[in-house]
């Protein structure tokens, strides 16, 4: 049967309890309406571990099988700790091979997508030039790793003054020049950025006409950059995921994060819903 669905709509690993399993992740993440999953890659060796595991694949090749969704994509945020540009080359080689490790995990379980982070070197780190053209360098080299093995890579842009708007990001998608490697922002961060550089988000998102996979839908404040729930913050939505359709965004991952509410499932299920009011409303 032809798939009909005119957009999907993806759950993220970390708005769930860390003690419930990957398999009820995915299943809870079907019943409560998603399309796909979103797997988190963060800094934790528990995570990193993941893709060195071979067990843990086979483990998990056999219970995508069993589930009524897949996983869309991987966030590896573990490139924003280990960095591409990071003048330790010890640090800098070991980013290297986890995001060839991420890629070669993604082709065996039929992952399209590979999240990475703008980040040349960690958050309150120097940055310099010679780190800019180091994440350059290596980000060209890894991007043709994933050609080869047919994974897309979609930037993320960051917190931080390096590349935290589409107009900035744009910079390194032009650099590398790959068809395998383009955006997958963050709306919080897009907000935030221009409010701090004055600017107008919609003028910054259609910068990155053409070049979007896919968009992380997350809350922010000025002063919070993750920990909150959709209405908690200053991001329009409606606004965001109306420029991002006609951009010719699809993909939308609800990203935000579980801080104890006894109450997830139904947090899943309401931001869901919220997404689908947001999308559909772009599409009228």
């Amino acid at each position: 049967m032809v798939d009909k669905r005119k957009y999907y709509v993806g759950s993220y690993e970390k708005a769930f309890p860390e003690e419930v399993s990957l398999s009820d992740m995915l299943s809870t993440s079907a019943v409560c309406g998603y399309d796909f999953f979103e797997l988190s890659i963060d800094r934790t060796d528990k995570r990193i571990n993941r893709l060195y595991n071979r067990e843990f694949q086979k483990d998990l090749i056999s219970v995508l099988k069993n589930n009524p969704i897949g996983i869309g994509s991987i966030c590896l945020s573990a490139l924003g700790t280990y960095t591409l540009g990071n003048p330790d080359k010890d640090n800098r080689n070991r980013a290297i091979d986890i995001f060839m490790h991420a890629v070669l995990f993604a082709e065996e379980c039929n992952i399209p997508i590979v999240q990475i982070p703008a980040c040349d070197v960690p958050k309150f780190d120097t940055r310099t030039e010679y780190t800019d053209n180091l994440f350059l360098e290596n980000l060209a080299s890894v991007i043709d790793y994933a050609s080869i093995h047919g994974v897309l890579v979609g930037l993320e842009n960051m917190e931080n003054d390096y590349m935290d708007s589409v107009r900035k990001s744009m910079r390194a998608v032009s650099y590398v020049n790959s068809p395998y490697f383009q955006l997958y922002p963050d709306a919080g961060n897009i907000t935030s950025a221009a409010l701090l550089s004055h600017t107008d988000v919609e003028k910054d998102m259609y910068v990155g006409k053409g070049h979007y996979l896919a968009f992380h839908l997350k809350e922010t404040r000025p002063d919070k950059y993750g920990g909150l729930f959709y209405g908690d913050g200053h991001v329009d939505f409606e606004e965001i995921t109306q420029v991002a359709w006609k951009l010719g965004a699809r993909r939308f991952v609800m990203e935000y994060w579980y801080t104890g509410n006894p109450e997830w499932r139904v947090d899943l299920k309401k931001a869901n819903s919220l997404c689908r009011k947001w999308v559909e409303q772009s599409i009228i």
